[in-house]
């Protein structure tokens, strides 16, 4: 399965680009070293990021650019 970009909210995007490494794999390994220092509601948006960057393949993360943004950018 293809994840898209448009498949991760912008909190997510925006959790991921903080975080983001060379590989989901190491992305997923920052998230998890940081996630006990979350609130409720971003240790749900981590969790749920983190469940979409595991159903990616390397490549697939590699296509994908995370630029962080706000819901107001159009």
């Amino acid at each position: 399965m293809t994840m898209l970009i448009f498949d991760f909210t912008v909190e997510e995007i925006n959790l991921i680009a903080i975080y983001k490494e060379d590989t989901a794999t190491a992305t997923l390994a920052q998230i998890a070293a940081r996630i006990h220092d979350m609130d409720a509601n971003m240790y749900n948006i981590a969790m749920s990021a983190s469940m979409k960057l595991a159903a990616l393949t390397e490549p697939e993360y590699a296509a994908l650019t995370f630029t962080p943004t706000d819901e107001t950018d159009g």
